[in-house]
């Protein structure tokens, strides 16, 4: 056979793939279209690598799930798990608040578990929580009410013509305006990873206590996640995992009602934002770029073809468990699209985890890192006294170090 013979028959074999995949459906109305992402800022200057999160202490191994996110309030600190629990810490103690969902089998029915992600608390002492599956709630903290909770935002309502599907990170003003972010409106957080590969359709929203109405501000952002508000509440940060940036949203003043890019070329995901009160942000980034990744958007073929290729062997077990119930194929299902399938995508990264410190003008003062592989995953911060807690959606513990020099 000839080179050239052999060229034509790969170039018909991959040709009638590229068809093959073109034509099998997708349950949801998704589109693939070509996109960059900023190229990535170098590790020099503010940004140079250090170890300066090395060390750090594992609080509660194997007792907890995905403590994603922090709050310290009042002297106590909150975070959110996995089997739809928020819990508080008291006396080196876990002890439950409040529970979204329903009782479940385990990790793989979140869907049933409920999962809540992002926390704030206003001024009156209410907490407010996203849960994944079961919308916005505004959770009573008061002694005789402790731990009553009020849905604010159901996953069943159409806002602006689609339903919320992964109700992610709050954000309360003090004039009751909540914030919030609905990571994508295709895909439900167990199907996460299929967000990656597909056109982003993720909105930031603000939702009126007066009128209990959403307002969309934002849309079509490539997975929205953390938000937070600047210190004066003249404007809104929203960060954009799948593009590794984060958008300014201004609240006041002549560009109220506009964004623009705070900051890009990140070198990792952006997750949470927490302010420090004192004008600046900390920025965790929960998985460092990978060089594949970054590119994947210039792609839309190869992604369109992965994302049917996860299709293709979901519904597969689905159709197997369907016939033959088991947990093997429930347990198959829920890693296939989840998140924390991306860890076959940790494996081949450099273990890096950074927190970066920006000032309100989108510029890096300082950076912290660890370098050593032993802690990663970490999506948000909180600082209490002289230490540093760090929570992740991944780890099985709540991270914890001496407070790093320069930190605030």
């Amino acid at each position: 056979m000839t080179i050239a013979n052999l060229v034509l028959k790969l170039g018909v074999y991959t040709s009638a793939l590229v068809g093959f995949f073109t034509l099998l459906p997708l349950k949801n109305n998704v589109t693939f279209t070509e996109y960059s992402v900023t190229q990535q800022r170098p590790f020099t200057g503010p940004l140079a690598l250090n170890e300066k999160l090395s060390g750090i202490s594992k609080l509660f191994e194997g007792k907890i799930v995905g403590p994603e996110g922090l709050l310290f309030y009042n002297n106590t600190l909150y975070t959110t798990l996995h089997y739809g629990h928020v819990v508080k810490i008291v006396d080196n103690e876990i002890v439950p608040v409040v529970k979204f969902g329903k009782v479940c089998d385990g990790l793989h029915d979140e869907q049933i578990c409920g999962r809540p992600l992002g926390l704030c608390i206003d001024k009156t002492g209410f907490l407010y929580v996203a849960d994944a599956y079961y919308g916005i709630f505004k959770v009573n903290l008061n002694p005789e009410q402790y731990g009553r909770k009020e849905q604010l935002v159901s996953i069943d309502e159409v806002i602006d013509g689609v339903r919320p599907q992964i109700p992610n990170s709050v954000a309360i003003a003090s004039d009751g305006t909540l914030y919030w972010t609905d990571s994508d409106t295709n895909y439900k957080l167990h199907d996460g990873l299929y967000t990656l590969f597909v056109d982003g359709t993720g909105r930031f929203l603000k939702y009126d206590p007066k009128t209990k109405k959403n307002t969309v501000l934002m849309k079509n952002l490539q997975f929205a996640n953390g938000i937070e508000l600047s210190d004066d509440e003249s404007f809104i940060l929203v960060a954009e995992t799948g593009k590794y940036r984060v958008h300014k949203y201004y609240l006041k003043g002549h560009k109220a009602g506009k964004s623009e890019i705070f900051i890009d070329g990140l070198p990792g995901m952006p997750d949470n934002i927490k302010r420090n009160g004192r004008g600046s942000f900390y920025i965790p980034l929960v998985i460092p770029r990978i060089p594949i990744v970054d590119s994947i958007g210039e792609y839309p073929t190869i992604r369109m073809m992965i994302t049917k290729s996860l299709a293709i062997i979901d519904f597969t077990l689905l159709k197997i468990n369907s016939l033959y119930p088991n947990l093997y194929c429930k347990r198959a299902f829920h890693w296939i699209g989840h998140f924390e399938s991306i860890s076959f995508i940790k494996s081949i990264a450099r273990q890096r985890l950074s927190v970066l410190k920006v000032n309100e003008q989108g510029k890096v003062l300082s950076s912290y890192h660890s370098t050593d592989g032993k802690v990663t995953g970490i999506c948000d911060v909180e600082v209490i006294d002289d230490k540093l807690y760090l929570g992740s959606p991944f780890n099985t513990f709540l991270g914890v170090i001496k407070l790093p020099q320069g930190f605030l």
